[in-house]
């Protein structure tokens, strides 16, 4: 049997196996734990010492590459979860449009409704803002998880912008619907 040279004579470097291999010095993937994108330990876990199950998506990093970040809030998400949710997998969006209807009740009955209408609809849009808010600030991550596998973090941004493009003029139009619906056509409604 012969023996296999450990180096080519091109060279002078590794042959064979020891040529195919690769170096991974850094990896990077999206903790669930820290909502964020962090840089795995060897064993795949976390620097905060979340498990390596926590940790999705091996994006590879140059020695001197910085982690990548995912943006913080996600603007589609907050101006339209019913239509952004689903699409992305995230079927609790979905629960924001009755939600939405409740508050325009609300809102629309507040001058009819005397101090406790007055009260209740200014309470009401800042819940539910609120957790539009929080709905937005985790979208990114849990979106950016069920895609990591395929998916660039660049290439993740650059569809979330378009996203934002196509959602916000929406959520004007709508917004603008809600209101003339309640100062023009509510009033003139049968009772």
């Amino acid at each position: 049997m012969a023996e296999r040279p450990d180096t080519t004579e091109a060279d002078g470097g590794p042959a064979g196996l020891d040529a195919a291999r690769v170096q991974v010095h850094r990896t990077a993937g999206y903790c669930v734990m820290c909502d964020a994108m962090v840089e795995r330990l060897p064993d795949g876990s976390c620097p905060q010492g979340h498990a390596s199950e926590a940790v999705s998506g091996r994006v590879v990093l140059a020695d001197d590459e910085p982690v990548p970040r995912l943006p913080r809030f996600n603007i589609a998400a907050f101006v339209m979860p019913p239509i952004w949710g689903p699409a992305h997998g995230q079927w609790a969006g979905v629960v924001f449009l009755p939600v939405w209807l409740f508050m325009d009740s609300i809102v629309g009955t507040a001058n009819s409704g005397g101090i406790p209408s007055l009260i209740a609809a200014p309470t009401v849009i800042a819940i539910t803002v609120a957790f539009e808010a929080f709905f937005a600030k985790r979208a990114n991550g849990v979106a950016y998880r069920a895609v990591c596998d395929g998916t660039s973090v660049a290439e993740f941004k650059r569809r979330e912008r378009w996203w934002a493009v196509a959602c916000v003029p929406l959520a004007i139009v709508l917004v603008a619907w809600a209101v003339y619906f309640d100062v023009v056509i509510r009033p003139t409604l049968p009772r």
